[in-house]
Parts: structure tokens; sequence; C-alpha cells
């Protein structure tokens, strides 16, 4: 089977959830047998683009570069260049409601789509009413032409079914088993189970700001440590930089060896997001065997059942919950260990690739006899 993949910004991993879902199911694809090619987005800045990735063809399109639609506008061009190679591509699959705009050009080489969407986007804060409405008709034009859908979050997928009256597959994410001996971590002044970590985006639904302030209340000298940034809003990281205490560590983003690291050797994750699909840094986490606080909002709790520990949404609750774990070595234990039990029965990669290419050969099965 010949598997075309777009709607992330290409592989190798080093951007987001949809990227490392793309880089884990499509090298495990190659590895059985299949022909996957994923399309990535062309920077006229990389002098070093590779044709392949551990066997998975890359094919470089353009993109409008650093706008809202950058996602929309790669879609696009993935669309025309499918339709014109569509002898090659037996089945394509996007990732992001916002690669929707593709499907109408997809449908006219009646090519096979499936698509992944992921959370409630129209629901984050940094989207203006213009684009909270882009999202609502992406999604809408998602539900309507895509041949398959899939979300990775049960909650996510129950929500879409009831709104649009649409089937949707649940295809959960899978979680890297991290064990790094590395003690790059060291580098950075941290001590091993020494530290408390976040990662992610800086975006006002991470919840970052209400993180900073509630461990200004905290009884502690175990730094808090924020991996992550937001090069399109430096006003927002620079009011989170300026609002942050002395144990405060700000290290941007980090990738491969340094953050599994700094991961595999933190005492405790947390986060205060508001808003989720099904997290990967959760995931990450619970793969690493480190001890989980998060929000206890549904799409959390569905994935860290009771092998994470929540706080309610409030400041107060999360202070509490914080200070209960840096006192207690034995409840730090317990959850490190249940959450990483938790991960190898529910979110392993290559259960997740084997659902893909399922779904993948029913669809071209059908497409073939319609």
């Amino acid at each position: 089977m010949r598997v075309a993949i777009g709607g992330i910004r290409g592989i190798p991993g080093r951007y987001g959830g949809f990227e490392t879902s793309a880089e884990e199911t499509s090298v495990r694809m190659v590895d059985a047998g299949q022909e996957v090619s994923v399309y990535c987005r062309k920077n006229k800045n990389d002098l070093h683009q590779i044709d392949q990735y551990q066997g998975v063809k890359l094919i470089y399109l353009p993109a409008i570069p650093g706008t809202s639609f950058e996602t929309i506008s790669h879609s696009i061009v993935i669309g025309i260049h499918a339709v014109f190679n569509s002898k090659n591509i037996d089945l394509i699959h996007l990732y992001n409601a916002a690669s929707a705009f593709a499907l109408p050009i997809l449908k006219l080489a009646n090519i096979p789509v499936v698509i992944t969407l992921d959370g409630i986007e129209w629901n984050r804060e940094k989207w203006g009413w213009i684009a909270k409405q882009v999202w609502k008709l992406a999604t809408w034009i998602s539900i309507k032409l895509a041949d398959t859908i899939v979300c990775d979050s049960d909650v996510v997928r129950k929500y879409f079914e009831s709104k649009y009256n649409k089937k949707i597959k649940y295809i959960p994410y899978g979680a890297k088993f991290i064990h790094s001996t590395s003690d790059v971590f060291k580098s950075f002044g941290l001590n091993d189970k020494d530290y408390v970590l976040f990662v992610g985006r800086f975006v006002k639904e991470k919840g970052v700001d209400k993180l900073i302030d509630s461990y200004s209340s905290i009884d502690t000298n175990v730094p808090l440590v924020l991996i992550g940034d937001n090069e399109n809003d430096k006003a927002y990281v620079d009011y989170l930089k300026n609002k942050a205490g002395k144990n405060v560590v700000f290290l941007g983003y980090r990738y491969g060896e340094e953050y599994e690291s700094i991961l595999s050797h933190a005492k405790v994750y947390v986060s205060a997001s508001m808003l989720e699909g099904t997290s990967p840094s959760l995931l990450a986490a619970m793969g690493a065997k480190v001890c989980c606080l998060v929000n206890g909002i549904a799409e959390n709790r569905e994935t860290g059942g009771d092998s994470v520990l929540y706080f309610d949404g409030s400041k107060q609750d999360l202070v509490n919950n914080l200070q209960i774990l840096l006192n207690n070595e034995e409840l730090v234990d317990e959850y490190s260990n249940n959450g990483f039990d938790r991960v190898k029965r529910k979110y392993d990669w290559d259960v997740v690739m084997k659902q893909y290419t399922s779904e993948y050969e029913l669809l071209v099965k059908s497409k073939r006899e319609e």
C-alpha cells in the first residue's frame, strides 16, 4: 500500500504531537512493508533537506510561512501535488482540521482520505473571531468530505459525533518509553529528581501564567523548569518571564537528548492546561516514569486514568497538590510507577500503527469495490 501523509510541518517530529505521530507511525509502516511518503513544509532557510527518513520518502512543498494560514496554504499545495501524482498514491492521511482545504481537490482524483482531528480548536484563546470561524468551517469540511475521521481522544470523538452526527474512529496517541541515563540535564544547573517540569507551547490555554503564580506560593527551593516558547507571541512570553520568581527556569524549546534527559530526571511533571486532546507531553512524562500532576479536565482524566494526580483547576488546589508531592517521596514513586504501567497497557505506538493501517486497508478496499 502506498500512503502519503500531510498536514504537518515534517519529520523527524520536532514541532508537536501530530509530527510525532506521523513519524512514529510512518517509520513503523515502512518496517511493515508499506511505501510511505510524508509531505514537509519547504523552508527556504533549510539548506540540508533530506530525501528520506528511516525509509520514509520526504516531499517538500511550499507554504505561507509564519502565518495563521501556513497549514491551510500547505494543504492546498498538497492537494494539487497529490492529484497530479494520484497514480502513485493509494491513500492520503491528513492531520489537523486546517488541512481540510485540500479535501475538495483530493475528491477530484478520488483519492481516499483519512483525517485526524485534534481538540476543539475554536475554544483556544489565541484565536480571534475570524480564526474561530475558519476552524469551525475547516472542521465541518473535514467531517463532511473525509472518508475516515479519526480522533485520538474519545472525549473529543464523542463531542464531534454528537455535533455533526457522523461516525468517527477513536485511535489513541502513542507514547515513547523514555529512560535517559544522560546527565545533560546537569548542564542546565539541575539536580536529579529535584525539579518540577512543564513542557508545552506558551499559549494562554496552557495555563503557564497560573502555574507560575501558583509556584510562587509553594514552600520549596525546588525549581520549576519550563520547556517551551511561543515565537508568534513574544509579548506573552515576556509577560511570563517578568512575573516569574527566581526559582523558575526558562529553557526554551529542547529536543532529542536534551529533552529526554531533562524529562527523565524530573521529580514531577505538571500542567495547568485548560484545553487538550490527548496530551503528548503528559504521555511522554508517564512513559518516562515521572509523577504527573495535571488539570482534571475530561481529556486529561481519559489519558491518565487513576495513575495521574489531578487538581480541580483552581490555583489553591494546584498549590496544595504540588506541596503534597514535594513533601511525599513515596507518593511520587507510586504515581511514577502507575503512570508508566498505564502507558505500557494503552498507548503503544506499534498498536497505534496497526490500528491506522487496518483503517487504511478497509478504506482502500471499499473504494476499489465502489
